[in-house]
């Protein structure tokens, strides 16, 4: 690296700080290949591994490098400091522009890494994911239970590449979700069944929070999801932005939602401060899994080019079969313990198994 730059930080590292830069570009290297720069002034950066640590709850490490020039004025911020700005409007505003970056540049980054990779990757995606759903679960009823059988199935199928793959997936897609909004009633919004709330490849000017109702999500004119959690926002990374929505929304229903605009963040903030903490922590969330979303697209990709003996089709069929059998091994394995320990409350998780 050449003299003029200097290292903020590096993959793994503990995150005992952010940072504060007044003027210029923080460099961010998720691997050799994998790099973006977010450019600006009076950033915040290195956010998201202290928010996940600190505030997440999550045992967070570092997920990429951060460099910067050394002529660039930037200075630490402790998580003391940190914790206590996130109480500030303009100071959780600002962290979450730079992880509203973050995020949609980490993005273009998978996009562009799984246009390399063969078919194949799309089912092992979903059987990744449902391996993860099954290890989670079983936390989950090993944090209420104390059962050390359980731990014992968690401890085994946890450190698997495969639960790695999936839990990226699932928790990079998972929705910011508010449901504390008791104090912006004057921001409510119905929409009549069949109305559009806002269009595709249109400047977000809006973010929603859903309070009753169902909504379709379109793209293209094609029906690609659909919303009907209290508590689910949409549009918040195209506000903060000021770019085009990537989706329309259709009421499917009678709907009613707290929209907000640009210009009322200040005053939800001193009325709701959860929410733009909410979006801050969903945001952080969302970059850390992308992070290790691509971290695992990639050492696909290194499994991809190691065999050259084999095309492309033979190895991404091994790799399918390897993570099918993983999931099967999984499965069959949770169902006979559960029969053995006689664990009724796994009734609907075993019995999803033949479906």
């Amino acid at each position: 690296m050449e003299r003029n730059y200097i290292k903020l930080y590096g993959d793994s590292a503990d995150p005992d700080s952010a940072f504060f830069l007044t003027e210029g570009s923080v460099y961010f290297y998720l691997s050799d290949s994998d790099k973006y720069a977010v450019t600006g002034r009076n950033l915040i950066v290195g956010a998201t591994e202290v928010i996940m640590k600190h505030i997440a709850g999550l045992d967070a490490r570092r997920i990429e490098s951060a460099v910067t020039k050394d002529c660039e004025a930037i200075r630490k911020i402790s998580v003391d400091k940190f914790m206590a700005g996130m109480d500030n409007y303009s100071f959780i505003l600002n962290v979450s522009l730079v992880l509203a970056k973050q995020v949609q540049l980490t993005n273009q980054i998978i996009t562009k890494t799984f246009k390399q990779l063969a078919g194949d990757e799309a089912k092992s995606r979903e059987l990744s994911m449902e391996y993860f759903r099954i290890v989670d679960r079983l936390k989950t009823e090993y944090a209420k239970r104390k059962m050390p059988w359980i731990n014992d199935l968690v401890k085994k199928y946890e450190p698997s590449l495969t639960f790695k793959r999936g839990e990226a997936y699932v928790r990079s897609a998972e929705p910011t979700r508010i449901t504390e909004t008791t104090n912006l009633s004057d921001q409510l919004t119905e929409y009549p069944r069949g109305s559009i709330i806002c269009e595709e490849n249109t400047v977000g000017e809006e973010m929603f929070i859903l309070q009753t109702g169902v909504i379709e999500v379109l793209i293209g004119g094609n029906k690609v999801a659909t919303i009907e959690e209290p508590g689910t926002v949409t549009g918040e990374m195209a506000l903060l932005l000021g770019e085009p929505r990537t989706a329309t929304l259709k009421a499917v229903n009678g709907v009613v939602l707290t929209k907000i605009r640009k210009e009322d963040l200040k005053s939800v903030a001193e009325k709701q401060g959860e929410v733009l903490k909410g979006i801050s922590l969903a945001l952080a969330r969302r970059h850390y899994y992308n992070a290790v979303k691509i971290d695992t697209l990639n050492r696909s990709l290194v499994e991809q080019r190691m065999d050259a003996s084999e095309s492309k089709e033979a190895k991404w069929a091994a790799a399918l079969a390897k993570t099918a059998k993983e999931l099967t091994a999984l499965k069959d394995e949770v169902e006979e313990v559960a029969r053995a320990r006689k664990a009724d409350f796994l009734d609907d998780l075993t019995g999803s198994f033949s479906s």
